[in-house]
């Protein structure tokens, strides 16, 4: 998704989409590359305020995670509620001092610092720096990346705590029965892979390709359908098969409705298998931004399933400062030779 952003009140009324969520009371630092005036948005981080005790720990935090991206510059955003400092400055406007500070060292400007005092049409914002510059916040739901987000299928939550609770377990997911179903499922997918090799594979990617549609169409999977599901997703072959979904691997399967499925098992699939869904929703919301869908999921599959390796090797991934370009081209490759193997 390519979306101009016209100036810095356009550019805080789109953080909704690009977090999942719209942040209050935080610190959000984005990563830009490219000449200035051409540049564009790469990883983004937030982080919730502290005192003013902690503005330079925190900097440094910030500084530390994103400088792994190689940015040529970074935009700084403060949303809170507090009263102007002393000076008349926006509130915490050591911090964006501290953060000033903290990629100054490291060779990397502040293309900008803006404060706004929520995300919400009508809320006053204004730059930290001399001239002053100030406003007010047109209708986040009325950007063009809010228009280009709902039409690929994307969610915004209200909150942080709006994204967890729709990504935490339903009751049914835990119950005897549902562990159960996934038990007998796991046990014929066993025995199918062993007794028909590599179209065991092929007829589960082909049950995922329908599920997809079933649940792109409005339907609603049944009990039996999430066992098998969660049964064809361990299987690793399959599994990485699907994480090219998002990447427009499989012209059959829309990226948009996969990543619905996801969140459909991610509720649905007990532990320790939902780790499999969790971890390609992680990756599908990566192609557009993470942020805290991001982060949230991966959380949801670590603690599922403590040693699930490809979760803990996206994390270690962009923790390195892989870029969503990188992943990708990780994927395709993966993706080529996967069903290179199960076709064969």
């Amino acid at each position: 998704m390519v979306v101009p952003i016209a100036d810095p009140a356009d550019l805080v009324a789109s953080l909704p989409p690009l977090f999942g969520f719209t942040p209050s009371e935080s610190l959000v630092v984005l990563a830009m590359h490219g000449r200035p005036r051409k540049r564009r948005l790469g990883a983004s981080l937030r982080v919730d305020l502290g005192p003013p005790e902690q503005d330079r720990a925190l900097a440094g935090a910030v500084r530390d995670h994103l400088v792994a991206t190689r940015p040529d510059a970074v935009v700084v955003v403060v949303l809170s509620a507090a009263d102007p400092g002393p000076d008349g400055r926006p509130p915490h406007a050591g911090l964006v001092e501290a953060v000033t500070d903290a990629f100054a060292e490291v060779r990397v400007p502040v293309d900008g610092a803006t404060w706004a005092e929520r995300v919400a049409a009508g809320a006053p914002h204004r730059c930290y720096e001399r001239c002053a510059c100030s406003g007010t916040l047109p209708d986040p739901a009325g950007t063009r990346t809010a228009a280009e987000s709902t039409g690929l299928g994307r969610v915004t939550y209200g909150s942080r705590g709006d994204l967890t609770a729709a990504l935490a377990a339903e009751p049914a997911a835990d119950s005897p029965r549902r562990r159960a179903l996934v038990d007998e499922a796991l046990e014929a997918a066993t025995l199918d892979r062993e007794l028909t090799g590599r179209a065991a594979a092929r007829r589960d990617l082909e049950a995922v390709r329908r599920a997809v549609a079933e649940v792109g169409a409005g339907g609603v999977l049944t009990e039996s359908e999430v066992a098998r599901l969660a049964a064809a997703l361990c299987d690793p072959h399959v599994r990485d098969m699907c994480l090219g979904f998002a990447v427009g691997c499989d012209d059959d399967v829309d990226p948009g409705h996969a990543e619905e499925l996801w969140r459909v098992l991610v509720r649905s699939v007990p532990a320790p298998e939902v780790a499999e869904a969790a971890t390609l929703l992680a990756f599908a919301t990566l192609q557009h931004g993470g942020g805290a869908a991001l982060s949230t999921a991966l959380e949801r599959a670590h603690r599922a399933d403590p040693g699930h390796r490809l979760s803990y090797l996206l994390e270690t991934m962009l923790a390195a400062g892989q870029t969503p370009e990188q992943a990708r081209q990780m994927v395709v490759r993966a993706v080529r030779e996967t069903s290179r193997l199960i076709s064969a």
